[in-house]
C-alpha cells in the first residue's frame, strides 16, 4: 500500500475567528520571518517576569492522519501527495523523518529515500477544524488576547498573567498538554522561556511530545546551538556568519554591533539582540480586517474534467466554498461572475447579477450554471482545468438567515451548518443542489 486517498484538496478559511486571517492557506509561512525592530521595546534590554509559550503541534497533518487512520500508525507518511509519485511533501511523520523525509520535497524523491512511505492527500478543512479546536483549549488557559497563531501548527502564547514564575509555567504547561491529549488524542512539543525567540528555540530540545524550559540561568543551552537555529537565519544567512567566524548561536551573541550592521543592516542588529535573548517582542493579537471588496475562490484541479457530472460537482464546490466565506464575514452579494480555464489555459469567463442579494449556496449555484451554459462545453478533447467563482457587490448581511418574503424554496440553517463543518469537517453535512 504505497497510497491512500482519503481527501480533497479544498480549504475553507475561518475569517470571522480571532486568528484565521493568518491562515490564508492551509501551509502558510509564518506571519513574521522574525521580529522586526518596530516590535521591540528597545527602552528596555531584555525582559524581566515575562514568560512565554511556544507550541508545536508535532509533524500535524501527518499526526492527524495516523491518529484518523490506524492502518498508517506507526508507519512512514507524508501529507501532500498525489498520484502515484506527484505532489510535495508538505509534513512528513517522525518515522518518514529518519529515512531523511522532509518538508518540501517532491515526493518523487522523498520515495526514493523510502520506498515503503505512504502518501496521504492534503485534506484542508479537516486540519484547520483541528486547529481552531487546539486554539479553543488553550483559550481555556489563556486569554484570547494572549495568544499569537503564528502558522497553521504554531502558535505563542504569553502566559505572564497567569503564572509567577517558571515552576508554575512548567505546570501550566503539562496542564496543556495533557488537555490536548484528551481531548484530540494529539501531542504538542512546547517550550517556555522569558522570550520569544529562546521560547522557539526551546520547542526543539525535545520533540515529539516534548517540554523545554529555558530560563535566563539556562542561556548556555542556547548559545552551544548552531546559529541556524536562530529566527530567521536560513542556510545564505548562515554561510554569511561563517564567514564572519560566527557558527554557534554564543557566536553570534558575543559579536560585534558594528560589524553586524556593516554586513546585514538593521536586521544584523536584530539577529544579534535575539540571540542574546533581548527579544522584547511581544505577541500580536487580534487584528482588524480590512473591509472585503469582493469575495472570490479559484481551484485548479489535479485532474482536468470533461464529464458534465464532474464539471457540474466542481461548480458546486467553488460556489459552497464562497457562501461559507459570505457568510463567515456576514455578508451578501448582489452579483458573482464565473470562470472556467481550460486544459489549452484558454479562458471563459461571465458575470451576473444575481435575483438578490445573498449568500446562499443554492442561489450562487443556479447563478453559475447560468453562466456556465454560455461557455464552450468541456468534452474529452477539452477539459476543464480550474474553476472560480468571484462577488462583488458585498453589503452586511443583517438577517443572519436566508429568508425571502415571496420565495417558496424549503429555508435552511446556513449559519447552524456552518458551525458543524467547522467542529466535524466539511464532509460531515452537504447540501443537496437539484
Amino acid at each position: 500500500m504505497n497510497e491512500i486517498n482519503i481527501s480533497s484538496g479544498f480549504f475553507i478559511p475561518r475569517e470571522n475567528e480571532s486568528s484565521a486571517q493568518v491562515f490564508k492557506r492551509v501551509r502558510l509561512m509564518p506571519l513574521y520571518s522574525f521580529p522586526h525592530i518596530r516590535d521591540m521595546n528597545l527602552s528596555i534590554g531584555e525582559f524581566k517576569n515575562r514568560y512565554f509559550m511556544h507550541l508545536d503541534f508535532d509533524a500535524f497533518f501527518a499526526q492527524v492522519e495516523q491518529r484518523d487512520c490506524p492502518a498508517l500508525r506507526g508507519k512512514p507518511v507524508s501529507v501532500g501527495g498525489y498520484g502515484k509519485e506527484k505532489g510535495i511533501v508538505m509534513t512528513a511523520s517522525y518515522e518518514a523523518r529518519k529515512f531523511g523525509v522532509e518538508t518540501g520535497m517532491s515526493v518523487w524523491e522523498a520515495k526514493k529515500l523510502c520506498p515503503e512511505l505512504l502518501s496521504v492527500p492534503c485534506y484542508g478543512p479537516k486540519y484547520e477544524s483541528i486547529m481552531f479546536n487546539l486554539l479553543d483549549i488553550l483559550k481555556s488557559f489563556v486569554p484570547d488576547d494572549c495568544m499569537e497563531q503564528y502558522s497553521i501548527d504554531e502558535c505563542f502564547i504569553d502566559v505572564t498573567s497567569v503564572v509567577a514564575d517558571f515552576s508554575q509555567a512548567h505546570w501550566l504547561a503539562l496542564a496543556i498538554k495533557k488537555k490536548v491529549k484528551q481531548e484530540e488524542n494529539l501531542t504538542v512539543s512546547i517550550g517556555c522561556s522569558y522570550n520569544k525567540t529562546y521560547a522557539k528555540m526551546a520547542t526543539k530540545f525535545q520533540k515529539p511530545d516534548g517540554l523545554t524550559i529555558i530560563s535566563p540561568e539556562d542561556r548556555n543551552r542556547i548559545y552551544s546551538l548552531p546559529v541556524e537555529k536562530i529566527w530567521g537565519v536560513g542556510r545564505r544567512i548562515a554561510r554569511r556568519l561563517s564567514v564572519m567566524n560566527i557558527i554557534t548561536v554564543g557566536d553570534l551573541a558575543n559579536s560585534s554591533v558594528g560589524s553586524m550592521r556593516k554586513e546585514f543592516g538593521i536586521n544584523g542588529v536584530i539577529l544579534r539582540k535575539l540571540a542574546r535573548g533581548e527579544d522584547t517582542s511581544l505577541v500580536h493579537s487580534k487584528r482588524p480586517e480590512p473591509k472585503s471588496k469582493s469575495i472570490s475562490h479559484n481551484h485548479t484541479l489535479y485532474e482536468n474534467v470533461y464529464k458534465e457530472n464532474d464539471v457540474i460537482k466542481e461548480i458546486r464546490k467553488v460556489c459552497e466554498y464562497v457562501g461559507r466565506k459570505l457568510r463567515a464575514k456576514k455578508l451578501i452579494a448582489g452579483y458573482m461572475g464565473l470562470v472556467i480555464r481550460y486544459e489549452d489555459l484558454r479562458y471563459a469567463g461571465d458575470k451576473i447579477k444575481l435575483i438578490q442579494y445573498t449568500n446562499d449556496d443554492r442561489i450562487l449555484f443556479e447563478a453559475a450554471m447560468v453562466i456556465f451554459r454560455k461557455f464552450p462545453r468541456p468534452c474529452i478533447a477539452y477539459r476543464a482545468r480550474m474553476f472560480g467563482l468571484y462577488t462583488f457587490d458585498l453589503q452586511t448581511d443583517l438577517r443572519r438567515e436566508n429568508l425571502e418574503l415571496f420565495d417558496k424554496r424549503i429555508y435552511l440553517p446556513y449559519y447552524s451548518i456552518d458551525k458543524l463543518k467547522k467542529k466535524y469537517g466539511e464532509k460531515i453535512i452537504r447540501i443537496g443542489i437539484v
